[in-house]
């Protein structure tokens, strides 16, 4: 029995140190100066999600559904091919950014490199050949490349010849250079507790947004975001965790005491209020708010070039935005929902706390009337009809809103929902989502309550295991419009949509 004991002990140990080798062994190739740097831990991914049976990766019905209905998603094709991978199911994956030559690379261990290799030249319509004596294929200014049980993934910064690519793939491969295992920060993020670590730095952050064309785009409509992206923030920790009743994401900027972000925070945000909810309809798909002071708002550099452009508009720049904005004292939110019949088609609401509501509003009335826009008063709302939506604008207790709906609301309102309050009256910058993939719901909020940490929780209806509902949502999001694109393209017109909604009504 000793000796049974004995025998158990050791291959336990060995597993764990194979598991262990085999990570660092990939951390290894990580450089040292990479920008950012994320940790997956595949195994209890792949557990949790229940896509591992009897050591075998094995695709759920309900899972399959979801991919099959949006099959030209990169994320589907991925796991449809994980089955005949070939992949190492007992170590972890990482993804990395440089400013170098490859400005995206994935790093896989893989158990079966022959099963890996043809599953790739299946899905890339090409084979593997052999370029400066590596394994691989370049194609689309990425290159997959295989070698020592890892498979890499890297897409260039820059088009380049297969050689170099090559050349510089190598010399990952043969870990001759610094590695991230002696940058103690980052290693100590990748190895904390939870399925995705990630340390990223601003930099690297700041360079892959600007490859983005629907960031640009959203940036133009919404400059505030250039408050977090333009800033002096060092860098920003993410953990995943996957539980069983949620999977909780919690964020950290790392930034100096005396910074300006800070300083900038400080000076504008306001006190968290979830009293704006009153005033959004329940169906609202997403909702984002930022409680600010609004005088300071106004001043921010960010602001100044979206107030001077308003006021460039034909007709509608001749309405004091700034004056109004000046008036908040609180949240600011964002509602949106797409349209269950209008392709493309979302309705809107805007709502904002404000010292002076009634003002705001009869300001409004009083400049639609002077452009020829007659708004009915019914209920206490004027009412403007622009194309196929009616749009209403009101107060209620102190919350001046918008509201640009293509029906007429029956349905109750978001103050009724005890998490979404719970979460905004507690986070002074916040989005709540809510989201369908076949037939669970999803649910994510977030919350940024000091400015410097975030907490998150994804929650999903019925008995399916939290980690497969969130890979349901994932492989569910359609691909965006633009090959490079971080941001789904149809929201970014859809916040576009709110904010511009009322331009058009003189």
């Amino acid at each position: 029995m000793k000796k049974l004991k004995y025998f158990a002990a050791v291959l336990v140990a060995l597993l764990v140190t194979a598991c262990g080798s085999k990570n660092e062994s990939l951390e290894k190739m990580i450089p040292a100066d990479a920008t950012g740097v994320v940790s997956i831990d595949v195994p209890s991914i792949l557990k949790k999600a229940q896509l591992l049976q009897d050591g075998d990766i094995t695709i759920p019905a309900e899972l399959q559904q979801v991919m099959d209905e949006n099959d030209a998603a990169v994320l589907c094709q991925s796991i449809t091919d994980l089955p005949v991978m070939g992949i190492d199911t007992g170590s972890k994956a990482f993804a990395f950014f440089t400013v170098k030559t490859f400005g995206r690379v994935l790093l896989v261990p893989l158990s079966d490199e022959d099963a890996a290799r043809k599953t790739l030249s299946q899905r890339l319509g090409t084979d593997f050949e052999t370029v400066e004596g590596l394994s691989c294929v370049y194609q689309q200014d990425n290159l997959y490349a295989i070698k020592d049980g890892v498979l890499m993934v890297g897409t260039v910064n820059m088009p380049i010849e297969k050689e170099k690519a090559a050349r510089t793939a190598l010399g990952m491969f043969q870990r001759n250079g610094r590695s991230i295992l002696e940058v103690d920060q980052v290693k100590d993020c990748l190895n904390a507790e939870g399925e995705v670590n990630a340390y990223l730095q601003l930099d690297g952050i700041k360079a892959l947004l600007k490859r983005s064309t629907t960031y640009k785009e959203v940036a133009r409509r919404m400059p505030l975001l250039e408050v977090f992206t333009e800033s002096d923030i060092k860098a920003m920790t993410c953990a995943v965790k996957l539980n069983e009743a949620n999977a909780t994401i919690d964020t950290h900027f790392i930034v100096d005491e005396g910074s300006d972000y800070l300083k900038l925070m400080k000076s504008t945000i306001a006190k968290p209020d979830a009293s704006f909810l009153k005033v959004i309809p329940n169906s609202m798909n997403y909702v984002m708010a930022m409680s600010v002071n609004g005088k300071q708002f106004t001043q921010l550099a960010q602001i100044q070039p979206l107030l001077k452009a308003f006021a460039k508009i034909p007709f509608i720049g001749k309405l004091n935005l700034g004056q109004m904005l000046a008036t908040i004292d609180g949240p600011v939110a964002v509602a949106l929902a797409r349209d269950p019949y209008l392709q493309g088609d979302w309705n809107a609401v805007i709502a904002a706390r404000s010292s002076q509501p009634a003002e705001v509003v009869n300001t409004i009335g009083r400049f639609a009337q002077s452009m020829g826009q007659a708004p009915e008063l019914y209920d206490g709302e004027y009412v403007y009809q622009y194309d196929n939506k009616m749009i209403k604008v009101g107060a209620s207790d102190g919350v001046v809103y918008l509201k640009m709906l293509n029906y007429e609301q029956t349905e109750g309102y978001a103050g009724d929902d005890v998490a979404m309050n719970d979460l905004f009256s507690k986070a002074a910058v916040a989005v709540s989502a809510h989201t369908q993939a076949g037939k669970t719901d999803a649910y994510f909020r977030y919350g940024l309550a000091d400015m410097i940490d975030g907490h998150g929780t994804f929650t999903a209806s019925g008995d399916t295991p939290v980690a497969l509902a969130l890979l349901k949502v994932l492989c569910s999001i359609k691909p965006a419009g633009a090959f490079d694109d971080m941001i789904d393209e149809d929201t970014s017109s859809a916040i576009g949509a709110a904010i511009d909604g009322f331009h058009e009504l003189n």
